[in-house]
């Protein structure tokens, strides 16, 4: 078996950078064994050949461990039962910030972890004037230190040397550490804890030869980002900036998709002769998968956005900002950015909230994201605001338009929604003790773009190995739904399983103004969101006029149906319970089906009140 190196340390000590930089392009990502804590996984390479296999732990401040990713490095480092470990573990200290750094240190050597230590951020932190005894420092803390910098590659392949030498030495001595049953309550002794900072403050004192600057260019830029009247319009503007740059880059690279499937789809069809094999391939995998991947370069763009953010060190920066408002909806600081994600996809938004300690919290957020406007709703808002708001110019004004303003209500519809759930879920679950928003804000730096693709790229594969698969099989039950039974060979969508489907449901939603045609479309939204434009189409005969498909459809949806029914539909998209992709991945980061049904029968209770109160008011007034 390979030997594993383990990476270990502080959130925001350049341990992934560093990750990245020792293992390049020879990555994959997992889950740790029964958790959804992502794992990534990298191979150190000699001549083409891999030596070492690489583990980037979560960060973790101490073996106290509060949050889901702490604990799974906790248990790692303490040998738990089925918790994998390493045989050789390195310790990453941000050389800027040493006094808080060094504490995982003296509780690894506590419990005698033979360790290597790479001194990181070492560049900057000699551009700001520290120097520092290494020698004295190595031999303080019985370990081999390594001055190392992730963003310029100096000193890793000292550390590659290193680890290849310590890999069979190590290995032996961790067989040999056993931990003390009551370790987790020495952990939280407050005298445990004044030691150990005791021996922080006298190690530095002696091995500090000059000391480090204060970082006043971070200090004088936080006198605008966190002042409590600029600050927030730094943080709206960079929030209109990323999301008008994340669906202007995004649509050239979506439409490519969509060309490259139609293409696909077309050459298929050229080259299949029997119908039903060619229904198959292209409307149910070509379009299951196009469904899919037409979305990829919104959910990559966000986090590329989100990563850059956190790398130049503002994410935490607005989670400070907006801890305030948000704690008194029930939600901590931390929820801002799973509810930014959310905007491109529910999935990553709700992965993300991995980032939140109390598990009250984090469930409330998990419990709210579906109530933002993920883009999958983006097709069905533009084709029904088409049919029931004229695009005229608000007071002359041409770039202040009806349409437009109708789109940010719906996403302030959901926000809104989103804040008042949020306060219903604080007042009605089981208390606990609220979390307090503690976090070292780091300096800002200028993001390295190979650290940002990387982990766009890891990202992005999770997010397909996770909903790739489950909308590509509802898919082929929707194809299968709408294309059977056939009457002479061919089908019809009238008698089809999905219009027996909508015709059984219709009494239900017929209070909406929906009859079973719009029954019938919403089948597919369950799969996802986007593609009850087209069962519309194939239910309604709409093809393709002179004036496009879209302008089209919306003409025809307001001549069939009327303004109230259509009201209810958008209202109905504003609250309906998410995809079953996002219904699946809750139940994995909850362990369980009760949240995830909680989460679709509120959405649904919502949805269908919303829509019944919007035709009736519709039809009242009009």
């Amino acid at each position: 078996m390979m030997t594993q190196v383990a990476l270990v340390g502080m959130p925001n000590v350049g341990k992934t950078a560093l990750f990245n930089k020792l293992t390049g392009s020879f990555q994959r990502v997992a889950n740790f064994p029964g958790v959804t804590v992502e794992k990534k996984t990298g191979w150190i390479s000699e001549n083409g050949e891999k030596i070492l296999e690489v583990i980037d732990l979560p960060g973790i401040y101490s073996l106290d461990a509060t949050t889901l990713d702490e604990k799974v490095t906790k248990d790692f480092l303490l040998q738990k039962e089925k918790s994998p470990t390493a045989s050789v573990f390195v310790l990453v200290l941000d050389a800027t910030n040493l006094d808080k750094s060094l504490y995982m240190a003296y509780q690894l050597k506590q419990l005698g972890y033979p360790l290597i230590i790479a001194l990181n951020l070492m560049d900057e932190a000699e551009s700001r004037g520290f120097k520092i005894d290494l020698d004295k420092f190595a031999k303080a803390l019985n370990a081999e230190v390594i001055p190392t910098s992730a963003a310029t590659g100096f000193g890793i392949p000292e550390l590659k040397i290193a680890l290849k030498k310590h890999a069979l030495v190590q290995k032996e001595k961790l067989s040999q550490i056993s931990i003390p049953p009551n370790m987790q309550k020495t952990f939280r002794s407050p005298e445990y804890v004044n030691d150990i900072f005791a021996q922080i403050d006298q190690l530095l004192s002696e091995v500090t030869l000059s000391p480090l600057k204060a970082d006043t260019f971070s200090q004088r830029i936080d006198r605008f980002v966190l002042h409590p009247f600029w600050g927030l319009i730094i943080l709206f503007a960079v929030l209109i900036i990323m999301f008008q740059t994340l669906f202007s880059w995004s649509s050239p690279l979506s439409d490519l998709i969509e060309n490259t499937f139609a293409f696909a789809g077309e050459f298929i069809s050229g080259n299949i002769s029997q119908p039903l094999i060619k229904s198959f391939f292209v409307d149910g995998i070509i379009a299951g998968v196009g469904g899919v991947l037409v979305f990829l370069p919104q959910i990559m763009i966000l986090f590329l956005f989100t990563q850059f953010l956190e790398d130049l060190g503002y994410l935490g920066r607005a989670a400070f900002m907006m801890d305030s408002f948000m704690r008194k909806m029930g939600l901590p600081g931390k929820a801002v950015i799973p509810l930014l994600s959310s905007h491109a996809c529910a999935i990553p938004g709700i992965m993300s909230t991995r980032v939140i300690e109390n598990y009250r919290e984090r469930l409330i957020t998990m419990l709210v994201i579906p109530l933002t406007t993920c883009s999958a709703r983006l097709p069905v808002y533009a084709v029904l605001i088409g049919a029931i708001i004229p695009n005229q110019a608000v007071m002359g004004i041409e770039f202040l338009r009806l349409p437009g303003l109708m789109l940010f209500a719906l996403y302030m519809l959901g926000f809104v929604s989103a804040m008042i759930m949020s306060l219903i879920f604080k007042n009605s679950l089981p208390h606990s003790s609220p979390s307090m928003l503690l976090m070292e804000l780091p300096p800002y730096r200028v993001p390295k773009f190979n650290n940002l693709f990387l982990v766009m790229k890891n990202k992005g594969k999770i997010f397909l190995k996770k909903a790739g698969g489950i909308i590509l099989a509802i898919s082929i039950v929707i194809w299968f739904l709408v294309t059977f039974p056939q009457t002479n060979g061919e089908s019809h969508i009238e008698s089809s399983y999905a219009a027996s489907i909508g015709r059984t449901f219709e009494p239900i939603f017929r209070p909406l103004g929906f009859d079973w045609r719009i029954t019938t479309a919403l089948i597919p939204s369950i799969g996802a969101r986007e593609v009850v434009v087209s069962a519309l189409s194939m239910v309604l005969s709409i093809e393709e006029g002179p004036e496009g498909f879209e302008k089209d459809m919306s003409a025809v949806l307001i001549q069939q149906f009327g303004l109230g029914s259509l009201v209810a539909l958008l209202i109905w998209f504003v609250f309906a319970p998410q995809c079953i992709s996002t219904f699946a991945v809750m139940k994995r980061e909850t362990n369980g089906y009760l949240w995830p049904s909680v989460m679709v029968g509120y959405t649904l209770v919502l949805a269908y009140v919303g829509a019944y109160l919007a035709k009736n008011l519709v039809n009242f007034w009009f």
